[in-house]
């Protein structure tokens, strides 16, 4: 039997999106979303935690939008004057990113862990537990990494991308998503992300998930709201993942090929 991981990110991002989560796991194949628990709207998408078991609710960890949890004060790097985290696009366009030790200046092992940490925290407090799992969000740098390594071993919790690779999960999502050049600029084109068909970018790979014991297929489902908008610009292909998330013709396929939706839970350590 197939076992596919179907993830949806940025849970708590904005209202609109994270309706459009719990939409995506009611009514569609979404069984795994990771809270941005730095954001105003986290406590919000927290309550509806609890009433679905089926869900595994890890923490995307972001340092790119929105603001951020620790002092920021004490995080001077990753912010702006208002403590609002500076946006990938910014990020990336800084000469520094090219090179690992300009990474590490733009992203400093202390203010890193200091913040993550603080995320971290701030889930447990307003969901009374930890993380199922942790995933990085957007950008993603080596001092960043590292303290989300430390982290699933401090806690004994799975790392996203350290198990998909384990497991080796990943290949068909990978390949799918290699030569978009979105992913390195973090320019995202409005009208790219209302031609977006993410039902067909899942089928172009179904063949290849199936043949693969465990597979995971990772997107970012939500509805659009005027906060999304100004937070962020992959906006508008949230609701095309979140209609691929809930396609009868892709729960149609999970059925006739006898998919079994599975979780972190499921996952070999």
């Amino acid at each position: 039997m197939t076992k596919i991981l179907f993830q949806g990110d940025d849970f708590g991002f904005t209202r609109g999106v994270t309706l459009g989560i719990i939409d995506s796991i009611d009514r569609g194949v979404l069984r795994n979303t990771g809270l941005f628990a730095n954001m105003p709207t986290a406590e919000f998408a927290v309550s509806f935690m609890k009433d679905r078991p089926q869900a595994c609710f890890g923490i995307d960890f972001n340092l790119v939008a929105g603001p951020c949890v620790s002092d920021p004060k004490e995080i001077p790097h990753l912010v702006d004057e208002n403590g609002m985290f500076l946006k990938s696009g910014l990020r990336v366009r800084d000469p520094r990113w090219q090179t690992v030790e300009g990474r590490a200046e733009l992203f400093p092992y202390d203010e890193v862990n200091k913040e993550l940490r603080a995320q971290f925290d701030r889930f447990v407090k307003l969901a009374g537990r930890k993380p199922e799992y942790l995933h990085e969000h957007s950008i993603s740098s080596e001092n960043y990494r590292k303290v989300i390594h430390e982290l699933s071993v401090e806690h004994d919790i799975p790392y996203s991308s350290e198990i998909w690779q384990k497991l080796n999960m990943d290949g068909p999502v990978n390949k799918l998503f290699a030569s978009s050049m979105s992913s390195t600029k973090k320019v995202f084109d409005p009208n790219d992300q209302l031609n977006k068909d993410t039902v067909e970018q899942f089928f172009s790979i179904a063949d290849e998930m199936i043949e693969n014991e465990r597979s995971v297929f990772c997107c970012h489902p939500g509805y659009v709201d005027a906060d999304l908008l100004t937070l962020t610009t992959l906006s508008l292909e949230r609701a095309k993942d979140a209609e691929m998330m809930m396609s009868e013709k892709v729960m149609n396929w999970v059925k006739e090929n006898n998919v079994e939706l599975i979780t972190y839970r499921e996952l070999p350590r």
